[in-house]
């Protein structure tokens, strides 16, 4: 709720406790100038009864009656003019009590608009706030997740090329192999063929003596 808002609420409480306390002092006045009034009216009808009889009891009866009657109407003319302006003045405060009560309402109702707004506001800040944090866990999770499927990206590659550095590995141990086996058997082909040439250099080199004969048997 803003500031001018608040001020005129509070003018117009205060008002309204000035306003209610004034009504009840004007309610009060105003009864008892009622009161005084039909008091007044009362004793001037009590007093012209009283003087018309001792009009009666007099030689010149008319002009007294005349007299008194009188003055009886200017008095009663009188409590006519203060009752006319106490109905007037209790009319004025009755529409200036309506308006207060209208304004109140006003005041009430714009304060009711004001608080709801500003609970409206609280509201779609708070769920402004609870979007952007679940925005945010929405991103954290989605970065979880791309780390994550990086990772495995990584690690699968990371296999394969151990699988392709084995397999390479295995292959070049199984060619050092054969060319090991391959290279035994040539060496032994070889000391062979050289043993061979050995023995036919040697044997060229020394001829065996023929054989002696077998005896004749006896």
């Amino acid at each position: 709720m803003n500031r001018f808002l608040i001020a005129i609420v509070f003018i117009v409480t205060c008002a309204a406790a000035a306003g209610q306390t004034a009504t009840i002092s004007a309610d009060k006045a105003a009864d008892a100038e009622r009161a005084a009034i039909n008091a007044e009216r009362s004793r001037s009808e009590a007093d012209y009864l009283q003087e018309q009889k001792a009009c009666y009891q007099k030689f010149a009866v008319n002009d007294c009656l005349r007299d008194a009657g009188e003055r009886h109407r200017k008095i009663l003319a009188d409590l006519r003019r203060r009752e006319i302006a106490l109905n007037d003045a209790e009319r004025k405060r009755q529409a200036a009590e309506q308006a207060r009560n209208r304004q109140e309402k006003a005041a009430a109702e714009q304060q009711k608009q004001a608080d709801q707004q500003s609970e409206d506001q609280r509201a779609k800040a708070a769920q402004n706030v609870q979007q952007r944090q679940d925005r945010a866990a929405s991103s954290a999770s989605d970065r979880a997740k791309a780390a994550a499927g990086e990772s495995k990206n990584v690690q699968d590659a990371k296999a394969r090329e151990q699988r392709h550095l084995d397999e390479t590995a295995s292959q070049a141990a199984k060619a050092a192999a054969a060319a090991k086996q391959r290279a035994d058997y040539d060496e032994k082909i070889r000391a062979a063929a050289e043993r061979k040439a050995d023995r036919d250099r040697r044997r060229q080199e020394n001829p065996k003596p023929p054989a002696n004969p077998l005896p004749t048997p006896p």
